[in-house]
C-alpha cells in the first residue's frame, strides 16, 4: 500500500471512529434522559412542585391538589400525604437521599382482606416513607385493569387500586425485574407497565434500562435484573424484563458509571422459603462490585440479612418484603432503608426504620406495633453489623450506619 493510500485509510478509519463515537454518545445521551426521574421542590406555603421523569408532568401539591388515594378512604389520609409531601425539598448543592423499600408481593390473602383498597396497608408509615427525595422498590406483583378480580385467591395479582398505594408511599420508581412478573399472559404484564406508568411511577427492570435519579447535578443510577427463573429465560426476555448474566449487568453498570455518580446494582435473588445468605448472592454482589457497582441490593430472598461491606461497598442482601402475604416471622419483619449520599457523590450514611406486617392486611412501624420487639429486632442487627465491621448504632428506634 502506498504512503497516500495508508493516509487516506487512516483519515477514513478516523472519521468512522468519531462518527461512530459521537452517534454512541447521543444515543446513551438520549437513553438516559427518557430514563431519569428528575427532583424539583421547593417548599412555598406548603407547596410542592416535582418534575418527574420523561412525561415531565408538574404536579403542584396544594390545599386544592393530593396524590390519588383509595376513593373508600376518609380524608384525612388524603391531607396527610399533601403534608407529607413538603419534605421533598430542592436544594442543588445538598446532600441526595434515596428511600429504598422492601419488595411489594401482594395478591390473595392481601387483597381480600384489604377488600381491595390497597392504600389502607400503608397508612401507618407513608409519613416515614416520603421523607427522601426520591423512593424505590421491588413490585413484584402484577397490576388488572379490574375494579375486583373473580378470583380473588389469585397470587400476585391485584386491581388497578394498588397504584393508589404506590403513590401514597410516595415512590418514584418501581422494578419489575422479578420471578412472577411473568405469572400471567402478555396483556396482564403491559396492564401493570401501562397502569403504574399512568401513575407518574417509573418503571424500572426492563431490558438494559437502567433507572437515573437526578437532582441538581447529581445522578444515582440502579440497575436492576433478576436472576430467579420460572420456567424459561425465554419467559421473561421475550417481554424485555431484564435477567441476570455477570456480562450483561456489567455492561449496564459501564453505561451507568458514564453518567452517574453513584450506581446501585439491585438484583432479584436468592431463596424465598428458607433464610440465609446463598452462595450464588455473595457471588453476584462481589461481581457488581468488581465491576463498578457503588451498592448492592437484593430482593426475593427470605427476610432481611445484616448489612455487610465488600471493597468498602454497602451491600444490603435483602431488603425484606414491605408486604406480602407469606407466613413466616421472618418476612413480616423488614426495614425501611434510607440512603444519604453527599454533595461529592459519596455514600455517607444508612439508616435502618423497622417495619412489621400484621395479620396480612397492615404495614406498621415496629415500635408502634411491639416497643419490646422492637428493640429485641434493632439490637440483634445492630450487634451483627458491629461484627462486620461497621460503624453501627441505634438511635430513636432505627439504625444509624455511617460510611
Amino acid at each position: 500500500m502506498s504512503i497516500k493510500n495508508a493516509i487516506i485509510l487512516s483519515v477514513i478509519l478516523v472519521i468512522v471512529f468519531v462518527t461512530t463515537s459521537a452517534i454512541t454518545a447521543y444515543a446513551l445521551k438520549e437513553k438516559v434522559a427518557s430514563s431519569t426521574v428528575v427532583y424539583k421542590g421547593e417548599v412555598d406555603n406548603k407547596e410542592v412542585e416535582i418534575d418527574n421523569k420523561e412525561s415531565n408532568v408538574e404536579n403542584n401539591v396544594s390545599n386544592e391538589e393530593s396524590i390519588p388515594v383509595s376513593t373508600t378512604e376518609d380524608e384525612s389520609l388524603e391531607k396527610d400525604i399533601q403534608t407529607e409531601n413538603v419534605v421533598k425539598e430542592e436544594n442543588v448543592n445538598s446532600n441526595i437521599s434515596l428511600t429504598l423499600l422492601g419488595e411489594i408481593m401482594m395478591g390473595g390473602a392481601v387483597s381480600q382482606n384489604l377488600k381491595y383498597n390497597y392504600s389502607d396497608a400503608v397508612r401507618d408509615i407513608y409519613s416515614s416513607t416520603r421523607t427522601s427525595n426520591f423512593t424505590y422498590a421491588n413490585f413484584s406483583t402484577n397490576i388488572t385493569n379490574l375494579d375486583k378480580i373473580e378470583n380473588a385467591k389469585s397470587k400476585y395479582l391485584v386491581t388497578k387500586e394498588a397504584t393508589n398505594m404506590l403513590n401514597a408511599l410516595g415512590l418514584d420508581a418501581v422494578s419489575i425485574a422479578s420471578d412472577h412478573i411473568i405469572d400471567y399472559d402478555k396483556d396482564i404484564l403491559n396492564s401493570t407497565i401501562n397502569l403504574i406508568e399512568k401513575a407518574d411511577i417509573f418503571v424500572a427492570g426492563r431490558k438494559d434500562i437502567p433507572v437515573y435519579f437526578e437532582k441538581g447535578n447529581k445522578k444515582i443510577a440502579i440497575v436492576s435484573t433478576n436472576s430467579v427463573i420460572v420456567g424459561t429465560s425465554k419467559n421473561y426476555t421475550n417481554n424485555d424484563i431484564s435477567i441476570y448474566s455477570r456480562d450483561n449487568l456489567k455492561k449496564n453498570i459501564k453505561e451507568a458509571k458514564e453518567v452517574a455518580d453513584i450506581v446501585i446494582a439491585d438484583v432479584h435473588w436468592g431463596r424465598d422459603h428458607s433464610y440465609g445468605v446463598t452462595e450464588q448472592m455473595k457471588q453476584i454482589a462481589k461481581g457488581a462490585i468488581d465491576d463498578g457497582a457503588d451498592m448492592v441490593i437484593g430482593s426475593h430472598a427470605l427476610g432481611v440479612y445484616p448489612i455487610v461491606t465488600y471493597k468498602d461497598k454497602p451491600i444490603i442482601y435483602s431488603t425484606g418484603y414491605l408486604m406480602t402475604d407469606l407466613d413466616y416471622n421472618v418476612a413480616k419483619e423488614g426495614f425501611i432503608f434510607n440512603l444519604n449520599i453527599d454533595a461529592d457523590g459519596k455514600i455517607t450514611e444508612l439508616e435502618m426504620v423497622p417495619t412489621y406486617i400484621e395479620d396480612k392486611k397492615a404495614v406498621k412501624l415496629m415500635q408502634d406495633y411491639d416497643i419490646n420487639k422492637c428493640t429485641s429486632y434493632l439490637t440483634q442487627f445492630n450487634n451483627w453489623h458491629l461484627e462486620n465491621g461497621l460503624n453501627s448504632k441505634i438511635e430513636n428506634n432505627k439504625i444509624i450506619i455511617d460510611f
